[in-house]
């Protein structure tokens, strides 16, 4: 079952207060039908959270999926730690949870290498660990990655672009995190995309780091710097994109992808209110993610055995998960679209996860 979740803003702020650091782990949930009930403790080490909805909205999910735990015999205790995109804070965090004895690992890594000695101590230490969103690149290592399909996500965005605008369109890259491995699949679905529609990038190397407010920087420079182009392919914070617009009085652009925001789908409703004015994309990249991270490594609690042949890389070990929700301006009218972005605040991201026994039913054994 798809699970769509809308997150008020209100509910970001308050878990952007408390998840800062780590914090004591908590039990929720009822007890399941005999109360035979096993204590798993989970640490949770996320590369930011604080000002990023995206990454709030990601370990809520995480405590929401830990909770529902508790119809499995799983008592869920859960603990937050956060490395501030600092390497060397994530490698003492983690090595503390392993001393802590966490039976649950879960990781957003900061780099995708450079952690094989702690993930090879967790290991024997009988700790599951696994990387979730992030993919960790190392081939020396037998760690589970378990992301959403990056790659689909800038591939799709710059085909329907190369669609909607044709071959020898000049477009502006806004690109997210530079170094991050997320945004290298990304990147190389988008660059696929441009090569394969004829698209043409003009402009310099731009990167966003997933900051909304740097995002409208950029996109004000560049409206600034006289340079031509037709359209704005971004890696989200594409409701940014459309604030410098607005900021700077310039007619908007003929295409604008991709995000998942309920700010970005009023927009684009608003802007194409009377007439066909601007294509967008809205593609989910769903926070979930790292809930269904988790019901991977519960279920290897559990004493499963993952399915043969069931990585999308086998040589990271990563599974990655498809996207699910998808609107472009043929959906302006649908009524799925227009329910989901009327229930959106807009600080609201769509999110939406597999469940323990879905993760079982497709992965497991």
């Amino acid at each position: 079952m798809k699970k769509y979740l809308v997150i008020l803003l209100a509910l970001m702020m308050v878990l952007v207060a408390v998840a800062c650091g780590p914090k004591d782990p908590d039990t929720t949930g009822t007890e399941p039908p005999g109360g035979d009930v096993k204590v798993v403790k989970l640490a949770s080490h996320n590369a930011i959270i604080e000002g990023n909805p995206y990454r709030v909205r990601y370990e809520a999910d995480i405590q929401e999926a830990a909770k529902a735990a508790i119809s499995h015999g799983l008592d869920v205790k859960y603990a937050s730690f956060v490395s501030n995109w600092d390497a060397a804070t994530e490698s003492q965090q983690i090595e503390n949870s392993i001393n802590e004895g966490y039976d649950v690992i879960l990781v957003n890594p900061v780099s995708p290498t450079g952690l094989d000695p702690i993930i090879e101590k967790a290991q024997k230490a009988g700790i599951v660990y696994i990387n979730a969103d992030c993919e960790y690149t190392s081939t020396d290592v037998n760690v589970l990655n378990v992301s959403t399909d990056q790659y689909y996500l800038g591939y799709t965005t710059g085909t329907y672009a190369g669609e909607v605008l044709g071959a020898g369109t000049k477009i502006i890259m806004i690109a997210a995190l530079d170094g991050n491995q997320a945004n290298a699949d990304r990147q190389a679905g988008f660059e696929k995309a441009f090569e394969e529609k004829g698209l043409v990038v003009v402009g310099g190397q731009y990167n966003h780091d997933w900051d909304a407010v740097k995002a409208q920087q950029i996109m004000t420079e560049i409206l600034n710097s006289g340079l031509e182009f037709d359209a704005v392919l971004t890696s989200q914070c594409a409701e940014a994109i459309l604030a410098a617009y607005d900021a700077a009085g310039k007619p908007y652009p003929k295409f604008v992808g991709f995000n998942d925001t309920g700010e970005f789908m009023h927009r684009v409703i608003k802007i194409n209110e009377n007439e066909r004015k601007m294509d967008f994309m809205v593609l989910s990249n769903p926070p979930g993610v790292g809930a269904s991270a988790l019901n991977f490594g519960l279920n290897m609690l559990l004493g499963k055995e993952l399915k043969d042949n069931v990585y999308t890389v086998p040589e990271i070990h990563a599974i990655r998960l498809p996207s699910k929700v998808n609107f472009t301006y043929d959906d302006i009218k649908n009524d799925e679209f227009l329910n989901l972005a009327n229930s959106m605040e807009p600080g609201d991201a769509i999110t939406y996860w597999l469940t323990i026994d879905e993760v079982a039913q497709a992965y497991f054994k």
